[in-house]
């Protein structure tokens, strides 16, 4: 079973309003896939030790992931709400996967982590 891993900010409360709709409807388009919510400081042990098959996170938590050299296969999804060619490009260069503009959109969402799955979401409604 793929699991999707949501990286959540260190300061984020667990009951964060703006994170639920995420999990939500990454859960009702990836049926699937475990969605997991996690604290970004402790990303990289549990991405492991999880099976994570893609993680999600803000762009600065992102890009610290793979500065920090995450496990080898496993992509990365920038949620920003900059997606300018320059922003783009330096998310590139860093090795994110892909960018998806923040607040994220279902069909925005299964674009961009449905091949990352190896199947296509069933609904993007």
């Amino acid at each position: 079973m793929p699991v999707i891993l949501v990286l959540v900010d260190d300061a984020a409360r667990d009951d964060n309003p703006a994170r639920d709709p995420l999990l939500e409807t990454l859960r009702r388009l990836f049926p699937w896939a475990r969605v997991v919510a996690v604290r970004a400081d402790l990303a990289l042990p549990l991405i492991a030790s999880e099976g994570a098959t893609a993680v999600v996170a803000n762009l600065s938590t992102a890009a610290r992931l793979c500065r920090e050299a995450i496990p080898p296969g496993v992509p990365v999804v920038a949620l920003t709400r900059d997606m300018s060619p320059d922003t783009l490009l330096r998310a590139e260069a860093l090795g994110i996967a892909g960018a998806v503009r923040a607040p994220a959109g279902a069909e925005q969402l299964a674009a961009v982590i449905g091949p990352l799955l190896g199947a296509p979401p069933r609904d993007h409604r």
